[in-house]
């Protein structure tokens, strides 16, 4: 996974595109996107390694709602 200040970028190999919780947001415009779950998803995410591209994912999700509102 590479950083960028707001924008996030994943490995192929890695098989992202596959984790539940990509799943679940991949299709909605962000105007269907529901902060407050994208935010109960991220809270329940465990704090490991293997979840920092989730976690990038749902904070850009938040932080690019943010900006839009």
């Amino acid at each position: 996974m590479k950083g960028y200040p707001i924008n996030w970028a994943f490995e192929p190999a890695s098989g992202f595109k596959f984790h539940p919780l990509y799943i679940k947001y991949n299709n909605l415009p962000f105007s269907g996107i529901d902060a407050s779950l994208v935010k109960a998803d991220l809270n329940a995410v465990i704090a490991t390694g293997e979840s920092a591209s989730i976690c990038a994912y749902l904070s850009w999700l938040l932080r690019t709602k943010e900006l839009l509102a």
